[in-house]
């Protein structure tokens, strides 16, 4: 009986491991330049902006228009996200950067017109003319010591 009892709990193994799809390498969830080492942890710009909820969607369309474009080409920028708190009507914006070094080697000069095209296209949404119509309330920075994802171990 209990050689019976052993095959059949020999094929039931055999036959989980075939079905369930188990890791032959370990693979990261995340790319390499998105997760923080030792070595070098990802500079994160921290934003708080004053985004009502009337400006919501506009504010969002010119993020996606104007600045996801411009910083999809410099060489540091790693990904962002967008956070809006509907309650204090703000904005959050975290910009991953390969390094302070890097991030901070971009010139006001460069990002000027940027802004002005951001502001032209919440202007040109909203139809306002409005100088500053998502100001910005707080900038910071902090480095990026962990990541998860749903499935990291």
């Amino acid at each position: 009986m209990f050689s019976r009892f052993g095959a059949l709990l020999a094929c039931c193994l055999a036959g989980l491991l075939v079905l369930l799809p188990w890791p032959v390498a370990a693979t990261p969830s995340t790319p390499a330049a998105d997760r923080p080492t030792a070595q070098a942890p990802i500079t994160v710009e921290m934003l708080r902006l004053a985004v009502p909820a009337i400006l919501r969607d506009a504010w969002l369309s010119a993020e996606a228009k104007v600045w996801k474009p411009w910083l999809e080409q410099q060489p540091a920028y790693l990904g962002r996200d967008l956070y809006w708190d509907p309650q204090r009507e703000e904005g959050h914006v975290f910009i991953r950067w390969r390094s302070r070094q890097e991030w901070q080697a971009i010139s006001d000069a460069e990002v000027a017109p940027v802004q002005a095209r951001f502001v032209a296209a919440i202007n040109q949404a909203t139809g306002g003319n409005d100088e500053d119509p998502i100001p910005l309330m707080f900038a910071g920075q902090g480095l990026l010591l962990a990541r998860d994802l749903p499935g990291d171990a």
